[in-house]
């Protein structure tokens, strides 16, 4: 099965639990790096680990190929979960907002209440305390970096389920067609 990827996909969630209460930047920036080499992580265990057993390591591999491919349900691995690995482990290159306050451009409407005239203002808000952690360029820019973690956690989640069930059924085909074979 998959229970050593899984172990690191629960440590991916403890990840971002630490990344939502933290509000030190550095300690942030700490927590984040570990956040995505494990998120990377889980592939590499899925692979190593996880397929030893030899239809567990056909099935990763197919559905690494998948993964690479331009299907968009996939789009997080090939645009989120690979190169901000990269990105992070390999070059130290972070695309969160790097300040401790986020500096967020705000747009609002006043109706007055007896005369029904609008009036449209817009205002620079300061955020701190870790409210809103942004990416400023590439995909999903704009983004809360943790939102995107933890949509790539959902998605992993449900690639194992996938394999997992995959798994299954092809085990159950091959005890039957063994089973049938017997009997004959």
């Amino acid at each position: 099965m998959t229970y050593a990827a899984r172990e690191v996909l629960d440590d991916c969630r403890l990840a971002l639990a630490m990344l939502e209460e933290e509000t030190d930047l550095a300690r942030w920036r700490v927590h984040w790096t570990g956040a995505v080499a494990l998120l990377r992580a889980v592939g590499h265990v899925l692979d190593k680990v996880d397929g030893e057993d030899p239809l567990t390591k056909r099935l990763a591999s197919q559905a690494f190929k998948r993964w690479k491919g331009s299907a968009p349900e996939h789009e997080i691995f090939r645009e989120f979960i690979e190169p901000e690995r990269n990105s992070v482990l390999k070059e130290y290159r972070f695309r969160h907002h790097p300040l401790d306050e986020v500096q967020m451009a705000v747009g609002y409407t006043l109706q007055n209440p007896v005369t029904g005239e609008t009036v449209q203002l817009g205002d620079v808000l300061p955020l701190g305390d870790n409210i809103y952690r942004p990416f400023l360029e590439g995909w999903r820019e704009g983004d809360d970096a943790r939102d995107v973690l933890s949509e790539a956690i959902d998605w992993w989640e449900a690639e194992l389920s996938a394999l997992e069930f995959t798994r299954r059924r092809l085990r159950e085909a091959n005890s039957e067609a063994a089973g049938s074979t017997k009997t004959t």
